[in-house]
């Protein structure tokens, strides 16, 4: 690819498209007229430490919590499993040719001058779009505020939008063509230029292909001199990480890189959000893929970027040295078992309006917040909708089906997850009466969004749990008698897709690139897993070995760690809602050779446990328990773990009327 060809193609087509205006802005053609966007800063006031740098923040130090992992056989869970997705192709384009009109309108905007405008982009395809990144003040950071990229050409250019894809309608997804106006140009910081307010937005077409846009640029040795003729346009990348993580603006994480082309460019750099690198284990000599994003930049220097964990794939590290007896080093990747900032603010879900008995008619779902440590209340509690609004759908659950209503905060740690039923408050037999089943994901805020409905697939099942990487898309259980089904659905879906063979799952949990689900059936109890995500019909789940092949145990929620640090998961703890002596509880696996064995139960419950969640407090765990119990409470259950002593806090205990089901760590 040469940057020299593409800059003429940009500048030819600019010049016809500006003439076409009556207007001739001046184009910039190197390094030091660049009007492109600083993605790894906040504004010049901020406190972060600048993104050029490589000084380590404290985020790359030390957290409490063990490492997302995926399994390549049910006995082993391995890290490295590249996304399921296919691996991506360059496909060779002359870089003279003529852009189209589309692009030279994209080019138009690029090189209009901060402030008022009028230009029409029609035709463009949407190809990302990424949330807004919050202060700690709460407040939307203004170098990454919540957009869209589009494009239309494979070499460009494209351009971010920086209107809040949620806020239009229909909402842009990639693959969407798009047309509308662009009526504002905005400059947050000097080498930035944004479409920061638009009009007359339409969606012309949905589906269109995003491989027809996408670039390798891997061995592109003009990526960092001719950023210019890169920036925002859709690549895929492999890369190995030749430093540490070093600040990269408010929540986010950047680190030098080298390609095949650039070896050894310290302009070229990964830019990747604290949870997604946290889930995905990369640290200094990590080999990996991007799969499918926009390059993002900071002044001179080349950001290649993801916001998700599906953004990259093929990830391979050198071997840790640990010392033995110690904990996982914290630069590897962890489970979605938290990661404590000061005290633990823990999510639980409550079912019932504490005024009507429970019964299996639909009730209302709210959901209560507690510093784990002291526990005291946070805020107030978040009400999902009994009623549509705006798009959103209700959310009820039956109130006596201890299965449904699980919680799981998602693998980047941004939402927590929970289905239910459209049913009207009352409805008779929720969990089987016919009704579309809803997904709500929640974000740290408490703005709640039940757009994601899945049609007639498990219409008449009880839908248990919901799962997420990243809050993009779902996999749920349900079950209906004595089948039940795993489903796939994106964002904003209206129909799920049944993806492996039928079983009936009771919790459900995600690490890394695999499923992980609890259930109890007659040809096997106790921890299921897959060997990958599954996103379309064929996929496979099953138990893993040394989980006894009869039903026996009856196990709800999952808690995995890392504890070796050689990649797979070693150490499991579920809650088993049978009575005390007869096995039930909180208890704990451990994994050996191949097989996992049962270590024992945790001593000093009062109560069996359903919902569950934890994180590692140095060589023991902190866990969080919902009790099997008709009002139950919400305890903390600090966990030795030479001989599983259990010191038991009663957190909070359910209203009358009223009682807990799932527990989460709450979204950051």
């Amino acid at each position: 690819m040469q940057g020299s060809a593409r800059s003429l193609a940009w500048v030819m087509s600019f010049v016809v498209a500006c003439s076409a205006r009556g207007n001739d802005p001046p184009v910039p053609t190197d390094a030091s007229t660049r009007t492109d966007t600083p993605a790894a800063t906040d504004v010049p006031a901020a406190t972060d430490t600048p993104a050029a740098t490589d000084t380590p923040v404290a985020t790359d130090t030390p957290v409490a919590t063990d490492t997302p992992v995926a399994m390549d056989v049910p006995a082993a869970i391995d890290a490295t499993m590249p996304v399921d997705r296919p691996a991506p192709v360059d496909v060779p384009v002359a870089m003279d040719a003529p852009m189209s009109g589309t692009s030279q309108q994209i080019a138009a905007v690029r090189a209009t001058p901060i402030g008022t405008a009028s230009l029409r982009v029609e035709g463009a395809v949407v190809t990302y779009t990424v949330s807004a990144t919050l202060r700690s003040d709460g407040m939307v950071s203004s170098t990454d505020p919540a957009g869209f990229f589009v494009q239309a050409d494979r070499s460009g250019p494209a351009l971010f939008v920086a209107v809040d894809p949620a806020t239009l309608s229909p909402a842009p997804v990639p693959g969407d063509r798009v047309g509308f106006t662009v009526t504002r140009i905005s400059s947050p910081t000097p080498a930035t230029h944004w479409a920061a307010e638009i009009g007359g937005f339409v969606r012309t077409a949905s589906g269109a292909s995003l491989g027809a846009l996408l670039q390798d640029v891997s061995g592109a040795s003009d990526l960092v001199t001719g950023l210019l003729n890169y920036e925002h346009e859709l690549i895929t990348l492999t890369a190995t990480i030749t430093n540490d993580f070093g600040a990269g603006g408010v929540g986010f994480l950047q680190a030098s890189i080298a390609t095949a082309a650039l070896p050894a460019d310290p302009l070229l750099r990964l830019r990747i959000p604290i949870d997604v690198r946290t889930a995905l284990g990369l640290r200094n000599g990590c080999r990996f893929t991007i799969n499918a994003t926009p390059m993002w930049r900071y002044d001179v220097t080349a950001q290649a970027s993801v916001w998700n964990v599906r953004d990259v794939s093929g990830v391979t590290c050198p071997p840790l040295i640990v010392d033995a007896g110690t904990d996982v080093p914290r630069d590897t990747g962890r489970p979605d078992t938290g990661t404590p900032v000061g005290d633990d603010r823990v999510w639980v879900l409550r079912v019932g309006d504490g005024v009507t008995p429970l019964s299996g008619s639909a009730v209302p779902v709210n959901i209560e917040a507690y510093n784990g440590s002291t526990g005291t209340p946070v805020g107030s509690p978040i009400a999902l909708p009994t009623v549509g609004s705006a798009g959103n759908q209700p959310l009820t659950l039956s109130g006596t089906a201890g299965a449904e209503g699980t919680l799981f905060r998602s693998l980047d740690g941004r939402w927590v997850t929970l289905g239910g039923y459209t049913h009207a408050v009352g409805t008779l037999g929720a969990s089987g009466a016919q009704a579309q089943r809803v997904i709500a994901r929640i974000n740290a805020a408490g703005v709640v969004d039940t757009r994601t409905v899945l049609g007639s697939t498990v219409d008449r099942s009880a839908m248990r749990a919901v799962v997420s990487v990243d809050g993009s898309e779902f996999w749920s259980i349900h079950s209906g008698g004595s089948t039940g089904d795993v489903v796939y659905t994106s964002f904003g879906a209206t129909l799920g897709t049944s993806v492996t063979n039928r079983e009936v799952f009771r919790g459900l949990s995600l690490f890394g690139q695999q499923l992980l689900a609890a259930g109890s059936n007659p040809t096997a109890s106790g921890v299921y897993a897959t060997s990958s995500l599954p996103r379309s019909a064929g996929g496979f789940i099953a138990p893993l070995p040394g989980f006894p092949l009869a039903m026996t145990l009856s196990p709800y929620g999952i808690a995995a760690f890392d504890r070796d640090g050689n990649g797979a998961a070693d150490v499991i703890f579920f809650g088993d809602d049978r009575a005390l002596l007869s096995g039930g509880g909180l208890q704990c696996w451990r994994l050996s050779g191949a097989t996992w064995s049962m270590v024992g139960n945790v001593t000093n419950l009062t109560n069996p446990i359903r919902g569950l969640t934890g994180r590692t407090q140095g060589a023991n765990y902190v866990l969080y328990g919902v009790t099997a119990e008709t009002r139950a409470r919400l305890q903390r259950i600090e966990v030795d773990a030479a001989t599983l002593t259990g010191a038991v806090t009663t957190v909070a205990t359910a209203p009358l009327n009223t009682t807990y089901r799932g527990v989460a760590l709450a979204p950051r």
